[in-house]
């Protein structure tokens, strides 16, 4: 549960303690602006942030700073976790994937499966090559995991609303996506109706030729 405007006031009021600046949430409206994007943070996890950054900062603070605290405190295992160390969690799920690849992927952190993918991937990696996956697909789970982690830290700094409307955005764009492959698709299954090669007659091509002969031999007009 966030944090109520009241209890927002009392960290403006201590904020504006340490730091004296006139422009620092100057007024109403910067007030209701700070408070729109931090309200989702608890009163504690706020509280928290603002002091860590009280004693070390000279400035004040940007709402971007506070957040940053704010997600330091609460920073999910995976996000402190080297590589390498998650890829030795990949390495003992790959033992047991080739027939229950759907329970080792849900237990992997969240950073891992979004850099193995899927539990389908988990599963052909553990029915390939042990060297192949020792060197190609290790060097591409590094390379997705430092991305995971880093998208996971950005994530976390957005406000909630802002993270929901996000992921809205993303489930329509998917869909749109979607719905365009499967028209696609049905495009392909129309059948493009073949030309008829045989007379319309029903006569066939050596008689059509012989009377295409005649015709020239005594002059008529077809």
């Amino acid at each position: 549960m966030g944090m109520t405007r009241e209890e927002f006031a009392v960290l403006v009021k201590a904020m504006k303690a340490v730091y004296s600046s006139e422009n620092f949430i100057a007024d109403k409206d910067a007030f209701n602006v700070w408070y729109g994007l931090l309200q989702d943070l608890p009163y504690e996890q706020a509280n928290l942030a603002i002091q860590k950054y009280m004693t070390s900062e000279r400035f004040p603070p940007t709402i971007a700073d506070i957040r940053t605290k704010a997600t330091e405190i609460i920073a999910p295992a995976e996000e402190s976790m080297s590589e390498l160390q998650a890829w030795a969690l990949v390495q003992r799920a790959l033992r047991n994937s080739g027939y229950n690849s759907e329970e080792e992927f849900a237990k992997l952190p969240e950073a891992c499966q979004r850099a193995v993918g899927t539990a389908a991937n988990l599963k052909e990696w553990a029915l390939m090559d042990s060297d192949q996956v020792a060197t190609i697909e290790q060097s591409h789970f590094i390379r997705n995991y430092r991305t995971s982690v880093q998208r996971m830290k950005e994530e976390a700094r957005l406000p909630e609303n802002v993270r929901m409307l996000i992921a809205d955005m993303g489930k329509k764009h998917a869909a749109l996506m979607e719905k365009a492959v499967d028209q696609q698709i049905e495009m392909q299954k129309i059948e493009v109706p073949e030309e008829k090669t045989e007379p319309p007659s029903g006569m066939s091509n050596e008689t059509r030729k012989r009377l295409d002969e005649m015709y020239e031999k005594f002059g008529v007009k077809k």
